[in-house]
């Protein structure tokens, strides 16, 4: 298991003896890169735990309500993002519909569970080698969770639709609006540095 006191930069992978504490606010910075490895946060166990819980229930809102509606030739069509994904499945694009299911529900879902899964077991006081397992899976799942990539091609997508009918706004896109960028805050807060200091103490504000 890594060293949480050694931490390897992800952009030039130097090895770097971490603090063991970091003043709220305070950055450490690779010396080589000059990368911003962490930040320190006087509660950021807290914070994260949080903004977690709010991103889940954002995300269940924006699964349950409709996504968008669209009015053209006398007609109305209103669609939510399962019913998105649905759609693609029906139409035989098994693969892409997976895809997206699994890029912008799923794996950002799974990532914020985990992170709650590891912050629970700083406390409930789980194994380091169980912690370790779960900051693997973090880690493992980030790179697909794709949420911010899927707002920016929706926003991109309906410069082209506004043109060709009358464009609602639902529940649902709003509430995805606010889930990506939050989700992509938790992110940068739950930085690597942090996660592999929880797995190995108990107990700690960092």
């Amino acid at each position: 298991m890594q060293d949480a006191n050694t931490h390897a930069c992800v952009q030039c992978d130097l090895l770097i003896k971490m603090p063991q504490n970091i003043e709220h606010r305070f950055k450490a910075v690779c010396p080589r890169c000059a990368h911003v490895i962490t930040v320190g946060h006087l509660r950021a166990r807290q914070v994260i735990a949080a903004l977690s819980l709010t991103a889940i229930m954002v995300l269940v809102i924006a699964c349950a309500f409709p996504f968008i509606s669209f009015f053209a030739n006398g007609q109305v069509r209103t669609i939510g993002l399962l019913q998105a994904i649905g759609e693609l499945y029906l139409q035989g694009d098994y693969f892409v519909s997976l895809l997206v299911g699994m890029f912008i529900l799923v794996c950002p879902l799974l990532y914020l569970l985990f992170l709650l899964t590891v912050i629970a077991g700083t406390v409930l006081s789980f194994s380091p080698a169980t912690k370790a397992r779960l900051v693997k899976v973090i880690i493992y799942v980030l790179p697909w969770s794709m949420a911010e990539v899927f707002l920016a091609g929706v926003l991109v997508a309906l410069i082209k639709v506004i043109a060709l009918a009358d464009v609602t706004l639902e529940v649902s896109f709003w509430a995805y609006v606010v889930f990506a960028p939050l989700f992509t805050y938790i992110v940068t807060l739950a930085d690597a540095h942090r996660l592999w200091m929880w797995v190995k103490l108990e107990s700690t504000s960092k």
